[in-house]
């Protein structure tokens, strides 16, 4: 970008952003439907509770965070510091709702007497939500 030129959008940008939208909201309603219909809904203080966990990690990891990525193809001709506060803040929300879904799992397992940990899966969330942890605070 010499001379202060604005960056030029690629032709099929807005097709992919919408179609990565439109598959994004579809897999937090299927996965809120999968919950609804087949797993009892989602309460806090009940058996419940741990159906809060696929539908956190699902809004927060999944389309939060591929949200976020894409704040700066997609507003590439805004002002750079409200691009960078639109990616901060989508990553915080990530973040914090990823946390609930964290919370959700560990108190339903603290409630039900059941170990923590105990699975190839558990380790890899953990893993995954550390790693994610980090990397924004190196940024």
């Amino acid at each position: 970008m010499e001379g202060g030129a604005a960056a030029s959008t690629p032709t099929a940008l807005p097709y992919y952003v919408a179609f990565s939208q439109l598959l994004g909201l579809t897999l937090v309603a299927m996965t809120g439907a999968w919950l609804g219909l087949y797993r009892g809904g989602i309460a806090w203080e009940s058996d419940l509770q741990f159906n809060a966990h696929p539908l956190c990690m699902v809004i927060g990891l999944v389309f939060l965070q591929g949200d976020a990525l894409l704040v700066y193809r997609v507003f590439r001709n805004e002002a750079k510091r409200t691009t960078k506060v639109l990616h901060g803040l989508l990553h915080v929300f990530a973040l914090v709702i990823a946390l609930v879904g964290l919370v959700a799992v560990f108190d339903y397992h603290r409630k039900k007497g059941y170990a923590d940990l105990y699975s190839l899966h558990s380790w890899c969330g953990i893993l995954v939500f550390v790693l994610y942890f980090v990397q924004g605070q190196v940024q």
